[in-house]
């Protein structure tokens, strides 16, 4: 993933084996869960959140079927796809949105944030789109 000027990540394994990625263009916490709610309490305004999250297969969860069937992240991102209630703790002025895929064997959810109203400003949709297009999802060693 290649991150513009002034965006931080963080990659951290939140269980053995599986990875998660944080992305935003504020500071993000350095102890936070999967999908970043430390990080998404304190944004600023017009401040963008990724988080990108691996799953474990196995117990009915396969990697390319059913909620994971799609084989890529969504781009360009649907601004309609963006809602106050696709957060998963809802703050005002933030809106969110998950797509789960499989990518190289790996079940994935990616969860976007953004903050500065209801939907994301066309600024934030293209800076997204190329950060999200450059993500490079190998498989599993």
């Amino acid at each position: 993933m290649e991150l513009p000027r002034k965006w931080s990540g963080r990659l951290f394994s939140p269980a053995p084996g599986l990875a998660t990625l944080h992305a935003g263009d504020f500071p993000l916490a350095l102890s936070d869960g999967q999908f970043g709610d430390r990080s998404t309490s304190s944004m600023p305004a017009q401040a963008t959140f990724i988080a990108l999250t691996e799953y474990r297969p196995g117990a009915g969860l396969e990697p390319g079927g059913g909620l994971f069937s799609p084989k890529r992240i969504p781009l360009p991102l649907d601004p309609a796809s963006f809602a106050p209630d696709r957060l998963a703790h809802p703050r005002p002025g933030q809106a969110g949105t998950q797509h789960f895929f499989s990518a190289a064997g790996r079940p994935f959810c990616l969860y976007v944030v953004v903050a500065g109203g209801r939907s994301p400003r066309r600024r934030q949709l293209v800076v997204l789109d190329h950060v999200l297009g450059s993500v490079s999802i190998g498989p599993r060693r």
